[in-house]
C-alpha cells in the first residue's frame, strides 16, 4: 500500500503552523524539514537571526 502525502499550495504553505519552532521549505508541494547550521554555520545563522526574533 502506497500512502500519499497531500501537495501543498505556496498559500498553504505560508499559513502552515505545526506549533513548533521548526522551519520548512516548500518542495515541489512538500514541506521539507530544514536542517540546523552546524559549526560556524550555526552560530552565524544564530548570531544573525537572535536579534531579530
Amino acid at each position: 500500500m502506497t500512502i500519499t502525502t497531500p501537495k501543498l499550495t505556496f498559500e498553504e504553505y505560508l499559513k502552515y503552523d505545526d506549533g513548533t519552532d521548526k522551519r520548512y521549505e516548500l518542495v515541489n508541494g512538500e514541506l521539507i524539514p530544514m536542517s540546523l547550521g552546524s559549526g560556524q554555520h550555526g552560530a552565524l545563522t544564530d548570531t544573525i537571526i537572535r536579534p531579530l526574533a
